[in-house]
């Protein structure tokens, strides 16, 4: 469909993964959805989640961002224990989250892409609160060539967008914030190819970068072709950690583990 071989499509980069940027202990919900869940990330690697719907990957990810209030457990960022009790808070502390719905969390759909562009970061540009809406449209428009956002003026509403334009557009939000950790729930849900590939090109340019990466997917190839490391979940817990390389990190054995759980193959104990 884009005139490439598929083995080209999730080309990652070499680059080192240094220092532990987020890790987490025994992390659980008030939902039961999340339970004792043990992860890391370091700076420069992306780390995959994979899951059946329903396994808790997406309420991990809103632990992490505030969304929703953690239960016990605790949070490291940089080796210092954080308490993120809303996305405000969660921003301060240098997460982003692209969310799993962009047009209910992601954007605010009636508003210029100009001014989605820098809805977060708008404090960092403009430290004494004199908001300048040339500025504002220069960045956007640097944005806009930076990722190739297909549109006339960055004065446009986001909801004519495409969905995948729209989804630059939440990119661009988190780009101009630059934040060192940053979560992508479902980032190329109902977007064409082309535009997924796009993505992937930079999310392995964000980590290249140093950026601290957790990418949630119910695409398995997507998950294993970006991934460092994947982490397994099954019914709010992890199940296992696969890292790219190993026998393991395939589609099928970590298909298997999703599906049944501990033991990984129907052994009778699942």
């Amino acid at each position: 469909m884009v005139g490439r071989d598929v083995s080209q499509v999730y080309v990652r980069s070499e680059n080192k993964h240094t220092g532990i940027a987020l890790r987490t202990e025994n992390l659980c919900d008030y939902r039961d959805k999340v339970k004792n869940v043990n992860l890391e990330v370091r700076r420069g690697e992306i780390v995959g989640i994979a899951g059946l719907v329903g396994a808790g990957r997406t309420e991990t990810a809103e632990l992490l961002y505030g969304i929703q209030p953690i239960k016990s457990g605790k949070v490291y960022i940089k080796g210092d224990e954080v308490h993120p009790k809303s996305p405000i808070q969660a921003t301060k502390l240098g997460i982003g989250l692209v969310s799993e719905d962009r047009k209910k969390q992601g954007l605010a759909l009636d508003e210029s892409i100009a001014l989605n562009t820098v809805a977060v970061s708008l404090k960092k540009i403009f430290p004494r609160f004199f908001i300048s809406n040339k500025k504002i449209k220069e960045i956007a428009l640097d944005y806009k060539k930076q990722l190739r956002i297909a549109t006339t003026s960055v004065n446009k509403a986001c909801k004519y967008l495409s969905g995948g334009n729209q989804q630059k557009v939440v990119l661009a939000k988190w780009l101009s914030f630059d934040p060192d950790i940053l979560i992508f729930d479902e980032p190329t849900r109902g977007i064409d190819v082309a535009a997924k590939m796009e993505i992937y090109g930079l999310m392995d340019k964000l980590a290249v970068q140093g950026k601290a990466i957790i990418m949630i997917s119910s695409e398995l190839p997507e998950v294993i072709g970006m991934s460092d490391r994947i982490y397994i979940m099954h019914e709010g817990k992890i199940v296992d950690e696969v890292k790219r390389g190993t026998e393991e990190f395939n589609s099928e054995a970590i298909g298997a583990r999703m599906m049944l759980g501990a033991g990984g193959a129907d052994d009778g104990e699942s």
